[in-house]
């Protein structure tokens, strides 16, 4: 092989790592920030679950009489679901906190359990 036919190669070689690298990236340390807010699933009851979405800032800079919403719908029914300030203080400190929803007789009268973390 010539020495000419190597360099060429080489330098095809070194083209191609070139434009992989260049494709691929190198490792960039940017990251993402975190979600503002974060779906919850509860525990399965009477065979179905339900979610709710609880906003970050809510964690935060829990509001003084806490959070009240309603679940997603799911079997054709809701549930109310209720955090205190002090709960949502618990979570923004890291800890878990298990809140249980108001009951619905649809499908049997039955709770859920959510069990609520810090994501962020």
């Amino acid at each position: 092989m010539s020495a000419r036919r190597i360099l060429s190669l080489i330098t095809g070689a070194a083209f191609l790592a070139l434009v992989l690298v260049g494709a691929t990236g190198c490792g960039s340390s940017t990251s993402s920030p975190p979600p503002t807010s974060k779906t919850f699933t509860s525990a399965s009851a009477n065979s179905h679950s339900h979610n709710v979405t609880i906003a970050k800032a809510d964690v935060q800079t829990p509001p003084m009489a806490g959070i009240s919403m309603t679940t997603s719908s799911n079997v054709g029914h809701t549930h109310t679901f209720d955090m205190t300030q002090a709960q949502l203080m618990s979570v923004n400190g890291g800890g878990s906190v298990t809140v249980t929803t108001g009951s619905s007789a649809i499908g049997g009268i039955h709770t859920h359990d959510f069990t609520i973390t810090k994501w962020f």
